[in-house]
């Protein structure tokens, strides 16, 4: 009996007893950034993941469950990352695409051009 009330009480010792507000505040900040960077309509799902993750922090800290809130306060802010970087590599698709069309456009106006050689 003296072992399990031990066990119980080094258990809970490792509970946190005050709300992650740390946690929270930065994945907040990172949901903020993801959405600032075009996330929501460039890498939708992992941003609405990263989004319902931090709405389900919150409400793990209203409930005082604040590991569960730190925990998911986490998730929520390696989603936004990953959800930031996926936008930005979108936009850069589509940067590279808009420059292989106007060079493959320069490229036949060259070929087009009276007295031009052009050389793949």
């Amino acid at each position: 009996m003296a072992v399990a009330i031990l066990a119980f009480l080094g258990v809970a010792a490792c509970t946190p007893t005050k709300p992650p507000l740390d946690q929270l505040d930065a994945a907040s900040r990172a949901l903020g950034t993801a959405r600032d960077a075009g996330a929501a309509e460039l890498a939708g799902p992992t941003y609405r993941a990263a989004a319902q993750r931090f709405d389900a922090a919150q409400a793990a800290e209203g409930r005082g469950e604040y590991a569960l809130a730190a925990d998911l306060a986490a998730e929520s802010q390696v989603s936004s990352e990953l959800a930031a970087a996926q936008a930005r590599l979108a936009r850069l698709r589509g940067e590279v695409d808009r420059m292989r069309r106007e060079n493959a456009a320069t490229a036949g106006d060259l070929r087009q051009a009276p007295g031009m050689e052009f050389q793949q």
